[in-house]
């Protein structure tokens, strides 16, 4: 039997899901539009980027989708 498929998604994954792409993920969890879980190591001071991993929970890619089609209907 397989194993359940994990809660969270990565952002290559989420944009595959929200339609769009990878670089609009990174912009909607920074600007806090789209929460997300960064684990593992952290770089150090001084270094580009803040390292560890990104992952988004299903359940708010789920409410974004969600939301997206709310905005289409509205429309």
């Amino acid at each position: 039997m397989l194993p359940e498929s994990p809660p969270v998604l990565t952002v290559k994954e989420t944009a595959r899901a929200l339609r769009v792409s990878v670089p609009t993920i990174y912009r909607w969890v920074h600007e806090g539009e789209l929460e997300a879980i960064r684990h593992g190591k952290q770089w150090s001071r001084g270094q580009a980027g803040r390292g560890g991993a990104i992952r988004i929970p299903r359940s708010v890619v789920a409410a974004k989708i969600q939301a997206l089609y709310d905005l289409a209907d509205a429309a």
